[in-house]
């Protein structure tokens, strides 16, 4: 299995899984490609990660392939499969046939490990990978943007990452106005994204040492918090 999207460090627990075929395609004949989808959930049961493998499809090209996992391509792991060439021997067909089956079920077998193993990790571990303040500050704006368009439960489960950062962080570098920045997370509409967005920069400014720039970015967001404030 070669991950093309994703890792096993840190499996989403969606994987797509897809060979080329070279030759007869078993699945249909004419497709150049068989994909598969295998879910496994989180929702575990005692030890055990419930997982659903669907069954294999064919694809005339790549291109139709990409064009149906487009959508939702962000929730996606993406590994390939060697490729799929059936001899033309019937009876080493069949073996080939069974072999592959075993092979495919290794592999789900392989990937559920993964995801049991980015279960066990404590938090510590999962955040380990975040170094300097630059670091710091990307995994805060890809955060920030997921938890302004997620809601529910969704938004909790983002919100208790952004904490575990800011207080990594904060702890690290007091000198950041991390405290603020979680407040400008919930600010409402289109100038509580230009807000978010102004605390990034003047993290940003202040990491390189150009406070002049940071001085100004002050004033911009003070101006909109004032703004707020005043309502």
């Amino acid at each position: 299995m070669i991950f093309e999207k994703g890792t096993k460090q840190n499996p989403t627990g969606n994987l797509i899984l897809y060979c080329n075929v070279i030759g007869e395609n078993p699945v249909q004949p004419g497709g150049r490609i068989i994909a598969s989808n295998v879910v496994v959930s989180f929702l575990k049961l005692g030890d055990n990660f419930p997982v659903v493998t669907f069954p294999p499809v064919a694809l005339p090209s790549m291109d139709e392939l990409k064009k149906l996992i487009d959508v939702n391509l962000e929730s996606y792991d993406i590994a390939r499969l060697p490729d799929f060439e059936l001899p033309e021997n019937k009876e080493e067909a069949n073996r080939y046939i069974q072999d592959q089956m075993e092979r495919f079920n290794q592999v789900v077998m392989r990937y559920v490990e993964f995801c049991k193993s980015k279960e066990k990790k404590p938090h510590s571990d999962i955040d380990k990978d975040i170094t300097g303040v630059e670091g710091y500050i990307e995994a805060l704006a890809n955060l920030s943007m997921e938890f302004r368009k997620s809601t529910g439960l969704a938004k909790e489960a983002t919100q208790m990452k952004v904490d575990r950062i800011v207080t990594k962080f904060s702890s690290n570098h007091p000198q950041y106005d991390l405290d603020n920045f979680k407040k400008a997370l919930d600010f409402p509409g289109n100038q509580g994204d230009e807000l978010v967005g102004l605390y990034l920069k003047k993290f940003n400014a202040i990491s390189v040492e150009n406070y002049e720039v940071a001085s100004n970015l002050k004033r911009k967001i003070e101006a909109i918090e004032t703004t707020e404030s005043s309502f």
